[in-house]
């Protein structure tokens, strides 16, 4: 599916050789260009900054600690892109407030996440104790009557 200079999930994983769960990353962090077309997300078909720097140093060009050091973080990255940009017309208190901000928000979604994780198992902890319960009186009255 393909709407304009627009690709599916699907597809820029095979053009641009990149993972779907890589791409789903980036787009929650708006790493990456997105729009979403009848609930599914189509990005615009460039390869990404993030994109070109992997193909850099999968190919072995221009590896630099500083070109590994970006691509192992991509909220850095984007920092280094915020700064960058607005270099001159914000000042970089601004941006690190915004960024921060935006780090907190996804700490906070990723501990309601744990959370809703652990309330899940917690319920199947009890079930199963319920079960070994029963089980276990099961077997007790299945002894008792031999």
């Amino acid at each position: 599916m393909q709407l304009d200079n627009w690709l599916s999930l699907t597809d820029y994983s095979h053009k641009y050789r990149v993972s779907i769960s890589t791409l789903r990353r980036r787009i929650k962090i708006s790493a990456i260009d997105y729009k979403k077309d009848h609930g599914k997300y189509l990005l615009k078909d460039e390869p990404s900054v993030d994109q070109a720097n992997d193909q850099d140093i999968r190919f072995g060009l221009g590896a630099t600690s500083e070109t590994v050091e970006h691509n192992s973080d991509p909220m850095l990255a984007r920092f280094r892109e915020e700064v960058a940009s607005r270099e001159g017309t914000e000042p970089v208190i601004s941006t690190a407030t915004k960024l921060l901000n935006e780090l907190k928000r996804a700490y906070m979604n990723i501990l309601q996440e744990k959370e809703e994780q652990m309330i899940q198992l917690k319920s199947e902890v009890s079930d199963l104790k319920t079960l070994v319960r029963v089980l276990e009186q099961d077997n007790e009255r299945l002894r008792r009557g031999h």
